[in-house]
């Protein structure tokens, strides 16, 4: 990896931004405290006059104490910046923002930009993306089918029922596509090239269906002997990116 890109202060200007603006979108006082647990700085963040009662009380200067405090850990320990790049709250955002500089600094290029949670997601959705993006950047994309596989099964559930499409009761993950393709209304008309468009939609159910069979049998969801390469996890993990960007587009 190309941290030493880190060090000068003209590169990483643009990914300070990113990551300021999606430190104040996204971090709670706990991730604060996690943070600076992690890279030793805890007594720094706790320390500092306004970073954590600016958060608590919403003040305006919140954000120039991030600055405040991402400007310290490039100073003091480059190795602290990269705890923030490698963060499950920070990391989806500079895959959309920043994708360019992350390549430069080494990380995997060509992925399908993270999937960002909506506010109507449920928690279990929010909390399986969460979880799928911190072990994407911790331990590869093998360790992320489990969690996406979650997140995907609970968004089309809840999607459905907010759209009151019936489910068969414990309605499979491949069951929940198809009903949601078949019944919403937004899936219904695709445009010019609607029956090229809806071959596309179908070849989804198939993902979808070796998706809960990867989960079960390639990865460390259960103790199974042969997990999945690296690379084709990459794959799944792109493949079921795709499909929720597209669906999340779809309805809004």
């Amino acid at each position: 990896m190309n941290y030493e890109l880190l060090e000068d202060s003209a590169w990483r200007g643009p990914l300070m931004l990113a990551m300021q603006r999606a430190i104040v979108a996204d971090f709670s006082s706990t991730d604060w405290h996690e943070l600076g647990y992690l890279t030793g700085f805890h007594d720094y963040i706790r320390g500092h006059a306004r970073l954590l009662r600016s958060l608590g009380f919403g003040d305006e200067d919140y954000g120039a104490c991030v600055f405040q405090a991402l400007e310290h850990f490039a100073n003091n320990d480059i190795r602290a910046l990269v705890a923030v790049v490698d963060h499950a709250k920070v990391r989806p955002h500079l895959e959309r923002e920043q994708a360019a500089k992350l390549i430069e600094l080494g990380y995997q290029a060509g992925n399908v930009p993270a999937v960002l949670p909506t506010v109507s997601a449920s928690e279990v959705v929010r909390r399986a993306l969460q979880d799928a993006d911190h072990l994407l950047a911790t331990s590869g994309a093998p360790s992320a089918i489990d969690r996406l596989h979650t997140a995907m099964h609970g968004y089309l559930k809840s999607t459905c029922q907010d759209c009151a499409i019936s489910l068969p009761e414990g309605a499979t993950l491949t069951q929940a596509y198809k009903a949601l393709r078949a019944h919403h209304p937004a899936l219904q008309s695709l445009g010019e090239h609607d029956g090229e468009i809806g071959r596309v939609l179908g070849s989804f159910a198939s993902v979808l269906d070796a998706l809960n069979t990867l989960r079960n049998h390639g990865s460390v969801a259960h103790p199974n002997e042969d997990i999945v390469e690296r690379a084709e996890g990459e794959l799944v993990v792109n493949a079921v990116r795709t499909i929720f960007h597209y669906l999340s587009q779809k309805m809004r």
